[in-house]
């Protein structure tokens, strides 16, 4: 199902009693404004869900992995699920490291990659960018792929070196 945007600025507006306000310049170069950062922000999440896949919330993860608070907690720890911070403080997961059946659960070999990936100090986001890019080392394939054809070795000796180019 999808809503057109307009659509959601309206009911958005309506909702607010605001509709019929009349706006000074000022007011109305602030609505500008928010509006054009919001428009930029949605662009730059599908963008990067283009490239990696939906981002889950907190809720979305629990309900499809079927796990409790404490749990998913102790899988971000252990470095079964890869979690996301946003510019804006906000949290994410990313879905791509869950296999694709129900209940869903982390793809064989992700624990080891992210392991792999904990020698370099970079942010999660470059980690699955890497997870998402296809590589010629896997004949074309993402790293992602490999995980699930059961090629994890492979995937895990390819994020040590990524980890450890970095790293230096």
């Amino acid at each position: 199902m999808s809503t057109p945007l307009k659509k959601v600025v309206d009911d958005q507006l309506e909702a607010s009693g605001m509709a019929a306000e009349r706006l000074d310049a000022a007011d109305a170069q602030y609505i500008k404004a928010g509006v054009e950062k919001v428009l930029s922000n949605l662009k730059a999440r599908r963008a990067w869900e283009d490239h990696i896949g939906p981002v889950l919330t907190h809720s979305q993860i629990l309900e499809i992995a079927e796990w409790s608070k404490q749990a998913l907690s102790q899988a971000v720890q252990a470095r079964r699920v890869l979690r996301l911070h946003a510019e804006d403080g906000s949290v994410g997961y990313w879905s791509g490291g869950l296999t694709d059946t129900a209940p869903h659960r982390p793809l064989l070999g992700l624990k080891e990659t992210l392991t792999a990936w904990g020698a370099a100090d970079v942010e999660e986001w470059t980690v699955v960018s890497w997870l998402s890019t296809k590589q010629p080392e896997l004949d074309g394939r993402t790293p992602r792929q490999a995980l699930i054809d059961g090629d994890w070795t492979e995937v895990v000796t390819l994020a040590r070196q990524a980890a450890g180019r970095l790293a230096s």
